[in-house]
């Protein structure tokens, strides 16, 4: 089972190539939550990217 990230890119990769024509049936589909997907389809990057110092 992929882990969560690796979830959240192949949902996006699905958005963006036409098999979802919508954020909810991708995010039901890889079981992450609707909200983060949207947030990274806005450009959001992932939490442990955005702290690394």
């Amino acid at each position: 089972m992929p882990n969560r990230e690796d979830s959240i890119q192949l949902a996006i990769a699905d958005l963006e190539s036409g098999i979802f024509t919508s954020q909810r049936q991708a995010a039901a589909k890889y079981k992450i939550p609707r909200s983060t997907l949207a947030s990274r389809l806005a450009g959001s990057s992932a939490a442990r990217v955005g702290y690394q110092q």
